[in-house]
């Protein structure tokens, strides 16, 4: 049986993801916004065409079939990649669903310096990469990061949007 305090415990949870929820699409539109707007772009050279691998077909198909709106954008990257050492190529596991309308570039940052860690290259609706160096030789260690996906026009190459995920970068050795 559901207690009245658990649902209010339930309900603040649910508040709360909101309130955050929409304090990173703020904060990604301020981003964006405030933003060096680039004029050109380069293909990402690591770039495959199609989905990421090991997906079902069923989760394929659902993924096309969604029906989405002119303003949304999908990201998705392993919120926990992996690299045997700094040099070496990593899970980075980043797509650009071939839902999207958008074409895509992913900038990776340290949250303690910074830093910029790796940027993926203009990635086109349907495409991914699924393993990827970073820009720097980083030593052994956990490094919490953020991943910040920016939308591109795909007729203007024109910025039209931003969004961040939080992801922890492990460098094995």
């Amino acid at each position: 049986m559901v207690t009245d305090e658990k649902k209010k415990r339930h309900g603040k949870k649910a508040l709360i993801a909101i309130v955050v929820l929409l304090l990173l699409v703020l904060i990604g539109l301020t981003g964006w916004y405030l933003w060096p707007h680039e004029t050109t772009l380069e293909r990402s050279v690591r770039a495959e065409l199609g989905q990421l691998d090991g997906k079902t077909t069923a989760e394929i198909e659902a993924e096309l079939n969604r029906v989405v709106e002119e303003g949304n954008m999908s990201i998705s990257i392993n919120v926990n990649p992996t690299f045997a050492t700094g040099d070496a190529e990593g899970t980075l596991q980043i797509e650009n669903s071939p839902a999207n309308l958008y074409a895509q570039t992913v900038v990776i940052t340290r949250d303690d310096t910074q830093e910029i860690l790796y940027k993926s290259g203009l990635l086109e609706p349907n495409y991914h990469i699924q393993t990827d160096r970073l820009l720097v030789d980083l030593d052994a260690g956990n490094y919490d990061c953020t991943a910040t996906f920016t939308a591109y026009d795909l007729e203007t190459n024109e910025p039209i949007g931003q969004a961040a995920a939080k992801i922890k970068i492990t460098i094995l050795a």
